[in-house]
């Protein structure tokens, strides 16, 4: 049996000792108690939920505390200028348009005494807070931020200017084991080479974090995959490369569940592929941002040093000595509270993108960048094309060619010619084959549970959520009764 990790003493370090000093650490055992009593109340309910029904769980407590410091002005502008289907057809006069978002940035000077500077200059462009008005009340998924590197984009219609969806760019995940394995990389050497930073291909990789269409857009016309598709575009990867001053030779991603069989990202070749072996869905389970914050006070103040190494602790080129704090800082808390059971069992779906031919042979160093060669015409209008018709091209004229060929046929095999040639338009023919389905005749839907606004949940029991938002549940009567807590302080 290996023996058991030592824990760094920091003690002695002066960087702890100066910030151990000045850091506030003033709760009671009193408060210590009632806060781990909330932290196990609610990873004890949260492991008892669906995945679906977990996110929603959280995202009522997210906008219950994130709702009081948003303008209304803001947030009735945003959910106007949603993108709204009005006709079958309005996917061909769709024309993406992407808008990055510009980050706060910081002047360095010198102050009146000439020592040293800075200045954060605040960014209040309008189109900053409506992406994280949609990324909060669109996305199921929490909103955490990123780490890092990061790059965000509005895409917006030119014709109507009104909102298609949300993305965010950041720096590649290389936990992930398929994708080493689809580079060829050697585990052993990354898991040595990472401990330094310098892991191969460190900064060609980039990971779509967010990829987020607005409602009804994706689900009438399968807006995830344009924004999926938009990822790869010639005006993404340029902009990241010249911001970040690296070249982006791959994109990866994840799907937000991991149990279904379809995705956004599937049937998008050659552009997206799919990953044989999923994520191992192995993590601490992730607490609301209430009780989170609750329970960063609890270990700051029981376990000082493992709360500075894991949210304070600085490599000497300034970089976080840990890089997913919040994993660390979750994994810290429950050993610490002795929660034994904590981990969510979560696999995920892997995709990832070569945006040139030969990019493997790069990743290993074995031909220069001069020598990369482009996988496929990655501009806006390209991708967009193949998002509004596939493979196969506009079906109108088409179709009625392949009919006419059905029409030939005779008895049982006409119907089933019929059968294969609709299924091929569905899965091929992207937008255009998912109009044309004959199970999708019907009016397209404006409103209902796949229509995602998140915003009536601030309002709503947890039965009522699971009712609109949900599939009928799975769980037991327990799980399904259980009802969120507001204020888990």
């Amino acid at each position: 049996m290996p023996a058991k990790r030592k824990t760094k003493d920091y003690s002695r370090d002066s960087a702890y000792i100066a910030w151990s000093r000045s850091a506030e650490r003033n709760l009671t055992e009193k408060d210590l108690l009632r806060i781990e009593s909330k932290v196990k109340e609610e990873v004890k309910l949260l492991l008892s939920l669906t995945p679906s029904n977990r996110l929603l769980y959280l995202k009522k407590i997210e906008i219950e505390n994130w709702l009081p410091s948003q303008s209304v002005k803001d947030l009735l502008w945003v959910e106007r200028t949603i993108f709204k289907t009005k006709g079958r057809s309005d996917f061909r006069r769709i024309d993406p348009e992407l808008i990055e978002i510009h980050d706060d940035f910081e002047l360095s000077g010198f102050n009146i005494w000439g020592e040293p500077h800075n200045l954060i200059i605040k960014n209040k462009d309008s189109q900053r807070s409506h992406w994280e008005i949609l990324r909060t009340l669109v996305s199921s998924a929490p909103n955490d931020g990123a780490f890092g590197q990061q790059l965000r984009f509005l895409v917006v219609d030119k014709t109507t200017r009104k909102y298609l969806g949300i993305i965010c760019l950041t720096q590649g995940m290389f936990e992930i084991r398929s994708i080493h394995d689809e580079i060829g990389w050697d585990r052993e050497k990354i898991q040595v080479r990472k401990k330094s930073r310098e892991l191969p291909g460190n900064h060609n990789l980039i990971n779509g974090q967010t990829i987020v269409p607005t409602q009804p857009f994706g689900n009438n016309f399968l807006g995830g995959k344009l924004m999926a598709l938009l990822c790869l575009s010639k005006e993404v990867v340029e902009t990241y490369e010249r911001k970040y001053g690296i070249k982006v030779v791959q994109v990866h991603t994840t799907s937000l569940f991991g149990d279904k069989d379809a995705s956004q990202y599937t049937n998008l070749s050659p552009y997206w592929r799919e990953h044989s072996e999923r994520t191992s869905g192995v993590s601490p389970i992730k607490l609301s941002a209430t009780t989170y914050e609750l329970a960063r006070l609890w270990l700051k103040q029981k376990h000082p040093e493992k709360y500075w190494h894991i949210y304070e602790h600085k490599k000497p080129d300034g970089t976080p000595a840990v890089r997913e704090n919040k994993k660390a800082g979750l994994t810290a808390i429950y050993r610490g509270m002795g929660i034994k059971e904590f981990n969510s069992n979560e696999p995920r779906g892997v995709y990832s993108s070569f945006l040139y031919s030969n990019v493997i042979p790069f990743l290993n160093e074995k031909i220069a960048e001069r020598d990369l060669v482009p996988a496929f015409d990655n501009s806006i209008k390209a991708l967009t094309e193949f998002w509004r018709f596939g493979s196969m091209g506009d079906t109108t004229k088409a179709s009625e060619e392949m009919r006419t060929k059905v029409d030939k046929a005779t008895g049982n095999r006409k119907e089933k010619e019929l059968k294969r040639l609709q299924m091929k338009v569905e899965m091929k023919g992207q937008v255009k084959g998912r109009i044309d389905a004959p199970r999708r005749q019907g009016q397209l839907p404006q409103t209902g549970r796949t229509i995602d606004w998140y915003l009536p949940l601030k309002d709503l029991t947890w039965e009522q959520i699971q009712n609109i938002y949900c599939d009928p549940p799975e769980a037991s009567e327990t799980q399904s009764s259980v009802q969120p807590v507001s204020d888990p302080a």
